[in-house]
């Protein structure tokens, strides 16, 4: 049995299933090399029709990771602006955009919209019978326990919003997930971020990292008391307190004339047009714009990030902690875009009772393109084993493409049989590698097959690469160790503790260990590892292992491979590409290397 579980809209993605086993699963931006792209995963999908010779009739059953379709696609199509992201139909190819024309025609009427979905799905060779819709936060939170290792786990799913929630609390055992707990999504704490990060003059659903990093160089004492009058965990619930007002429940479009000012997010127009919930929330972000810009225009960026990342931490640290009193459990599971905040997942394992956190790898709404699927075949063989997982479950190259790609740039190259020795050395005598080999990672951090690597001890590597890369990161660039190392570098770290293999939480560095990782700890002594196992990939395994027998120490300075508001290298030729333009010193292409850069003519 083929199932073929989607995500659209901001974080567009595919993921398939035969017979319960996840086989691919892939993001349309690394694809389209559009950094959050928001569209319908068109690419993705053929993609996976071409790995696997099938085509839509031989896909059984096609989920979807949202039910309200409407919501979703007048939500993106209302905050588009707010995102500063692309739109569905830029910068794609005119027989794709005029496909994605006919799901999303211009958004003039809900009720027919809906309608008109479906008709493209069937146009594309999904019938409605074919189709299903799963609950948005259902979806997070079986992508994160069905690829958990335990039979028996709490799952909180948190995020901006979906289906009317902006999180949920779940409980699950053996085959079956209960939920217990509904936040609704005028509550979100991730809408508070999202407006931080917006009024900060970063990107939404992209740059909230960045604010988590620039949080540690911040004083929250500052702006946390204000933050917190209109955002806390009150009366055994997140609460946004904006939306306890009663006349913008009643009449929201005249409490946006009246109230609202500086319209920069939305026009009138755009508000008319939203249903009433989609109305509320919408207005909700230009009343955080709002309120920043009158108590707290004076702040630093750093003590507003620093604020936000404080109350975003007790928030859901106490919301953990109320459900925790009714629900015990010793492992919990993570999903939604507020767990891709690696702060707010160590304070979560650092909870009394709480044994060990799991955080799905490709946390965010992506992730619903892999929850939808497996819900939809657990539900339809019932007891069936949960699947097996592992990260790398994108596109793979042979080195019979990757050498004709070599050719065509016409790269001076060497074949080297076991290249890994020789890298290990490069890192130690302080050169940087650009590292492509087997399959692309699923989710958004790059996990040693699409890696720079370079040497961990030297603090001025992070100005370097940032150089290099264009960016402007606040936070350090992230350590992949060797398990028999990571003890030794990280307090509280215990070998089955499964989320620091996938970089997706922190851990307080062991102080004597710092100065030899000192490029991979932050400024408040944390940092967020990649602890690397053999049996998970034992070509990177073997890298760091190499670098260990010159260093002494098994750590490595690991950051995805991409130049800056780029998605992370796809193809051979992406790798080549940023290679060309200096991105690092040494391009290892699976068992290929290139040391030099053509000459500019």
């Amino acid at each position: 049995m083929l199932i073929l579980g989607i995500s659209f809209g901001h974080a567009a993605a595919a993921a398939l299933l035969r017979d319960g086993q996840i086989i691919a699963a892939m993001e349309e931006e690394k694809i389209s090399r559009i950094k959050g792209h928001v569209t319908f995963p068109l690419l993705a999908i053929g993609y996976m029709y071409k790995k696997f010779n099938i085509s839509a009739k031989d896909i059984d059953i096609l989920a979807i990771g949202c039910e309200d379709l409407v919501e979703f696609a007048y939500g993106h199509r209302a905050l588009n602006k707010f995102f500063g992201h692309t739109s569905f139909v830029d910068k794609i190819s005119g027989a794709i955009q005029d496909k994605i024309k006919t799901i999303f025609p211009s958004f003039a009427s809900a009720p027919g919209l809906r309608k008109k979905f479906y008709r493209y799905l069937e146009e594309i060779g999904f019938p409605e019978e074919k189709v299903r819709l799963v609950n948005h936060h259902l979806a997070h939170a079986v992508s994160a326990y069905y690829t958990s290792p335990w039979d028996d786990a709490a799952v909180i799913t948190n995020d901006g919003k979906g289906d009317g929630l902006c999180g949920a609390f779940f409980e699950a055992r053996g085959n079956e997930i209960f939920c217990r707990d509904r936040i609704k999504d005028l509550n979100s704490v991730g809408q508070f971020y999202q407006s931080v990060t917006k009024f900060l003059g970063f990107k939404i659903n992209r740059h909230e990292g960045k604010i988590t990093g620039l949080a540690a160089y911040g004083n929250f004492s500052r702006t946390f008391p204000l933050m917190n009058e209109i955002y806390k965990f009150e009366n055994g619930k997140l609460r946004n307190l904006f939306h306890d007002n009663k006349d913008l429940r009643e009449n929201p479009i005249r409490y946006f004339h009246d109230v609202v000012k500086n319209k920069d997010f939305i026009a009138d127009d755009y508000v008319r047009s939203l249903d009433g919930g989609l109305r509320h929330f919408a207005i909700g972000y230009q009343l955080y714009l709002n309120f920043f810009r009158e108590r707290m225009a004076g702040f630093s960026p750093a003590d507003m990030a620093a604020g936000i990342q404080e109350i975003a931490e007790q928030a859901i640290v106490a919301y953990a902690k109320a459900q925790f009193a009714i629900y015990p459990h010793q492992h919990v599971c993570l999903a939604g875009g507020v767990f891709a905040n690696v702060k707010i997942n160590q304070r979560i394992r650092e909870i009394a009772g709480v044994k060990n956190v799991y955080i799905q790898p490709a946390m965010e709404d992506s992730g619903t393109a892999l929850g939808a699927a497996i819900h939809i075949w657990m539900n339809h063989k019932g007891k069936m084993a949960k699947p097996t997982f592992n990260v790398y479950l994108g596109p793979e190259y042979t080195d019979a493409q990757i050498e004709e790609t070599l050719r065509k740039y016409n790269l001076n190259y060497k074949k080297v049989n076991e290249p890994e020795e020789i890298l290990g050395r490069l890192i130690f005598e302080g050169k940087i590698i650009g590292r492509f080999n087997g399959a692309l990672e699923w989710g958004p951090r790059a996990l040693g097959n699409r890696s720079i690597l370079a040497r961990p001890i030297d603090k001025t590597i992070n100005d370097t690469l940032n150089e290099r890369l264009k960016r402007t990161e606040f936070m350090p660039f992230a350590p992949s160790m060797l398990d028999e190392d990571a003890k030794d570098f990280l307090i509280g770290y215990s070998p089955d503790h499964i989320s620091a293999k996938y970089m997706t939480i922190t851990y307080n560095v062991n102080p004597a260990r710092i100065e030899q990782i000192q490029a991979a700890v932050h400024v408040d002594g944390t940092a967020r590892p990649q602890v690397v196992f053999e049996k998970d990939n034992p070509s990177f395994h073997k890298i760091i292992k190499a670098y260990k027998k010159h260093s002494g120490f098994g750590v490595v300075i690991n950051t995805s491979f991409n130049m800056h508001e780029e998605p992370i290298v796809n193809t051979p030729e992406d790798a080549i590409r940023a290679f060309l333009v200096g991105a690092v010193d040494v391009l290892s292409l699976g068992n290929f290397l290139v040391e030099e850069r053509p000459a500019r003519g």
